[in-house]
């Protein structure tokens, strides 16, 4: 079994599992998201962001430009056969300007972080013309 090179102090776990339990009603019109971010001095996964977004278009403003990042969504929507259904949605974003230790650091986290939130879809970005399809791929 592999080992992860950060934590998550039970403060953020205490915030990750208030996210991932708090319903999204279906009148809702924002999209209650979390960013989290890895202190790199104390090699802890911590939340850096919470933000109600009206669309995936605002995340692109919201994400850093240089630096990856673990994104978290409570996404609701209206299947084709009219069931309501809200999975909570993990974003690894890692852009290809960030520096290699950084991406290195991330990388040999996300695992630890995937298994902390559990969430039900899962997707990676690297590239800020990615989030605006995100809304496709979490709906098919």
């Amino acid at each position: 079994m592999s080992q992860s090179i950060c934590t998550i102090p039970t403060e953020a776990k205490q915030s990750l599992r208030k996210f991932r339990l708090t319903p999204i009603k279906q009148s809702s019109t924002t999209i209650p998201t979390q960013i989290y971010k890895i202190n790199k001095n104390e090699q802890t996964i911590n939340l850096d962001e919470s933000l109600n977004l009206a669309a995936f278009d605002e995340l692109v403003d919201e994400l850093p430009d240089n630096t990856p990042c673990y994104v978290l969504m409570n996404y609701g929507y209206t299947k084709p056969d009219g069931r309501y259904t809200s999975p909570l949605v993990g974003i690894y974003w890692r852009p290809d300007t960030a520096k290699g230790d950084i991406k290195m650091l991330y990388a040999g986290s996300v695992e630890l972080f995937k298994k902390e939130v559990g969430c039900n879809i899962w997707l990676e970005c690297s590239d800020e013309d990615d989030i605006p399809d995100l809304k496709n791929l979490i709906e098919k």
